[in-house]
């Protein structure tokens, strides 16, 4: 399985041949990101559909998101669209399979996270998110955590460390930070080691590869 970050909270997978990208913001560097079966959009916000567009044109890719993307996909005149529900879990192809979770998101109407598991390992990407109690039934389930840590609508960093406390995954990467505003990653790290938490909290690169 492989992982690169393209900053914010735009990542790109690589699961069992099946190539995922999630959340293209509007300054992504599009011209990076080859190869893309589906795109997976976990609200309307221009951070997180940005590109969705223009890289579902491009790569030729499937989008998927909740109501609100649909229709902003289907306006945006694109064909291969597929809406998603809170709760629903879908297969792409080669047993690769994604479940749409409720998340903590005031400013969404519909925000979505998802997890995405190839049968072996789980990758949660929560979208723009606070804490939420339902993080509870994921505790134990997660091998790979995206989590924000911006604090600007979503979780700074003592509410990621929270999120990581309650749902205990093996490697964590901290995202949604950079582009749009600053946070620092190590005082998460030093939040979870005062915390008592055991995690590997990876800070990715943009662009650089990331294998599980």
């Amino acid at each position: 399985m492989k992982i690169i970050w393209y900053g914010h909270a735009c990542f790109w997978i690589e699961m069992r041949g099946v190539k995922i990208l999630i959340d293209p913001y509007e300054y992504v560097n599009d011209d990076a990101i080859d190869g893309v079966d589906y795109i997976l959009v976990t609200h309307e916000h221009s951070d997180h559909y940005g590109k969705t567009p223009l890289l579902a044109r491009l790569r030729d890719a499937t989008v998927i998101g909740p109501k609100t993307v649909y229709l902003m996909a289907i306006s945006d005149g694109i064909t291969k669209v597929r809406e998603i529900r809170g709760g629903e879990e879908i297969e792409l192809e080669n047993n690769v399979r994604v479940k749409a979770i409720f998340v903590e998101h005031p400013s969404s109407q519909y925000p979505l996270g998802y997890l995405i598991s190839n049968g072996k390992k789980t990758i949660f990407h929560p979208g723009d998110t606070y804490y939420t109690p339902i993080f509870k039934n994921l505790r134990g389930e997660v091998d790979v955590l995206f989590v924000p840590i911006s604090g600007r609508s979503t979780a700074n960093v003592r509410e990621a460390a929270n999120i990581v406390e309650i749902m205990r995954p093996k490697i964590t990467i901290p995202m949604h930070y950079g582009a749009y505003s600053e946070a620092d990653p190590n005082k998460l790290i030093n939040e979870l080691r005062e915390k008592r938490v055991w995690t590997l909290v990876k800070v990715l690169e943009i662009g650089k590869p990331f294998e599980i």
